[in-house]
């Protein structure tokens, strides 16, 4: 059964390693003393699933810097 959670988890969160984060951090916010982990990690796939938890990247984008340049074809400079 959670086999196929993870599989339909991984249409929401494509990436495995991000997948993997979601689901350990959003496990350590749900669980409650005394119930099992387990249960847990099920109830959080689920939450992927339904899109209550996401998986956003920490990363700040890096604005790519693009420079003209001469680009020459075929030995033939003339041309462009």
């Amino acid at each position: 059964m959670r086999s196929a959670e993870t599989f339909r988890s991984l249409e929401q969160i494509s990436n495995r390693f991000m997948l993997c984060q979601v689901i350990s951090q959003s496990v350590r916010l749900m669980h409650k003393s005394g119930s099992s982990i387990e249960e847990s990690v099920s109830e959080a796939l689920r939450g992927i699933q339904t899109g209550k938890f996401r998986g956003e990247s920490r990363l700040v984008p890096v604005p790519l810097q693009i420079e003209p340049h001469i680009t020459v074809l075929f030995g033939l400079p003339d041309l462009l």
